[in-house]
């Protein structure tokens, strides 16, 4: 009998090891992940008729380093929702200079490098499904930017200067056209970099040169 007791004394404490080690297993691995963690947050912006704001489930998808991005082959990005960066031509609309409020903004159409710091925010409900400078339908849960004079479209490199968080982004839009904002992310790209709750954040952002051998193996 008491032999029986011991068994059973030793089983149960077997199991509850078991499951605490299968426990931190889980917990660690959800630490190391490059996952935003989903949660529920409320925007609020002048373009809705609903003045309450705008309820949504932040994007939970990957968030990768420069490294990972460069070891992971084009289906690889598609399937994780990232871009891969190819020549584009130049589209008919969206790149001659423009004048927004008495300024004039010039488009540099032949500008081969370029590398900036500053503020970018990002737009979504307001905007979703209205055409883009270059014409397109925007559609806030891809990753695109909207920038005052880079040609259209374009792919640059954003690196969010507050989390060390990487991405490859398709410009195709104009703006913005608000203090000293320097670019404007769309939802898609801005849940990935992990600026959505902060609204503005600084970024660096790089130019990508599709026909550069070294931007080509380094991250497509």
């Amino acid at each position: 009998m008491r032999v029986l007791i011991q068994r059973t004394t030793f089983f149960r404490y077997s199991r509850v090891v078991l499951l605490t080690l299968l426990f931190s297993a889980c917990t660690s691995q959800e630490v190391v992940s490059y996952r935003i963690r989903p949660t529920t947050t409320t925007v609020h912006t002048e373009n809705l008729s609903n003045s309450s704001g705008f309820q949504f489930k932040v994007y939970a998808g990957p968030i990768v380093t420069d490294d990972e991005y460069a070891r992971m082959t084009p289906r690889q990005r598609r399937k994780a929702g990232l871009l891969s960066p190819v020549y584009e031509p130049p589209s008919f609309t969206g790149n001659d200079g423009y004048q927004i409020d008495g300024k004039y903004y010039p488009i540099w159409k032949d500008i081969k490098e370029y590398t900036a710091e500053g503020l970018a925010s990002w737009y979504g409900p307001g905007f979703h499904g209205r055409l883009t400078a270059n014409g397109e339908v925007y559609d806030q849960y891809a990753i695109s930017a909207a920038h005052k004079s880079l040609p259209l479209p374009c792919y640059i490199h954003v690196t969010n200067l507050e989390n060390g968080r990487t991405l490859v982004v398709r410009v195709n839009d104009r703006g913005p056209f608000i203090d000293d904002r320097m670019l404007d992310l769309s939802y898609g790209a801005a849940a990935r970099l992990g600026i959505v709750e902060h609204g503005v954040v600084r970024v660096k952002v790089e130019l990508i040169n599709p026909h550069s051998p070294l931007l080509l193996s380094s991250r497509n």
